[in-house]
């Protein structure tokens, strides 16, 4: 933990200023910058009390070791109660390895909405927060957040509010209940279908679909496909992935590859192996359990090719994926509707 100010109730130091440098900076910009403030503000010089010295020590002690530091910015980086432009922050959703997500409000309207802080220290996450701001701008989708405004701090971080998505995410419902029955992973994954052919038509690969990145409206069976953080736009082939999660990537993002359309869709077939199973052993090995009905099983199978190029592809054969995921649950089913049938064991 870091050190707590002389007055215990007080407000958290501000050990960056204190160094004049930026939230941001490396740890070799903090070591240089308190050497050079030692020099002016050494206790031998026209401070003879020490305290700007002491401070100096304090602020380099904590902000160069790596545990202390994130202890730090831990509680230095709470927004929860405080008001960033039109917003207020009403308290914290989750964290993750670029930020921490915010339930806030409009202040005159009091309209909820999600704001994603980029607190981490490394520029590179800012940039990916401002990127994902690009890749979501202009896309206007009923399972896709909509993008209200991106706020640069004063500490040269940036906040993106978007439209607050209310649901658990489909990992959420798989630790409530186990295993979603066959029957409500397919209408899901033709909703995940519907967004994914939505923004792929406007040259976004989303790059991360997993369970944490789909929300769950139970009642009304909508989703929605959030955190576009490492998206990317119209990719080429100098396009570099931005990170991805190992378990769900398909083979070409493994490899540094370029991705494609067919990336995020062997990544949905991952995903729905993991809904219809709750097994984490089974989405290893890519292997559908045995009740799933044989539809629905080879759809998921021609999803989770290995070689790209084998993949279905949108508007191709005839029909496109959104059709074909119809016709199998009708076939497996004998309806394309759940008539909003509640996914069992689901408050």
């Amino acid at each position: 933990m870091f050190k707590k100010p002389r007055d215990p109730s007080g407000p958290i130091p501000d050990y960056y200023s204190l160094l004049q440098v930026n939230p941001m900076a490396s740890p070799e910009v903090i070591h240089a910058a308190y050497l050079a403030l030692m020099k002016k503000h050494h206790p031998d010089m026209k401070d003879t009390a020490g305290r700007m010295a002491r401070q100096l020590n304090e602020a380099h002690e904590i902000l160069s070791d790596t545990a202390k530091r994130r202890s730090y910015d831990a509680g230095r980086n709470n927004l929860t109660g405080k008001i960033i432009g039109d917003y207020r922050l009403l308290r914290e959703i989750a964290e993750g390895g670029f930020g921490t997500t915010y339930l806030g409000e409009h202040i005159l309207t009091k309209q909820p909405v999600c704001l994603k802080h980029c607190h981490n220290v490394d520029p590179e996450f800012n940039e990916i927060l401002l990127q994902e701001t690009i890749a979501m701008w202009d896309l206007r989708h009923f399972s896709i957040p909509a993008v209200r405004n991106i706020i640069k701090l004063d500490d040269g971080r940036y906040i993106l509010i978007m439209s607050y998505i209310p649901g658990l995410t489909l990992e959420q419902v798989v630790n409530k209940i186990g295993p979603i029955p066959a029957e409500h992973v397919a209408w899901i994954a033709e909703r995940v279908l519907n967004a994914l052919k939505y923004i792929h038509y406007h040259g976004v690969i989303h790059g991360d679909i997993k369970p944490q990145n789909i929300i769950i409206q139970n009642p009304t069976h909508m989703i929605s496909i959030v955190d576009f953080g490492l998206s990317m736009v119209k990719p080429g082939a100098r396009s570099d992935n931005k990170g991805y999660t190992a378990l769900m990537s398909p083979p070409e993002q493994l490899k540094g590859l370029v991705l494609v359309p067919e990336s995020d869709l062997y990544s949905l077939g991952v995903t729905m192996i993991y809904a219809l199973s709750g097994d984490i052993q089974a989405v290893k090995h890519r292997s559908v359990p045995n009740y799933v009905p044989d539809e629905l099983c080879n759809f998921i199978r021609r999803l989770i090719v290995r070689d790209v190029n084998s993949r279905p592809k949108w508007g191709t054969g005839g029909n496109d994926l959104c059709d074909e995921i119809k016709e199998v649950r009708l076939k497996c089913f004998g309806k394309s509707s759940t008539n909003l049938a509640p996914i069992p064991g689901l408050d």
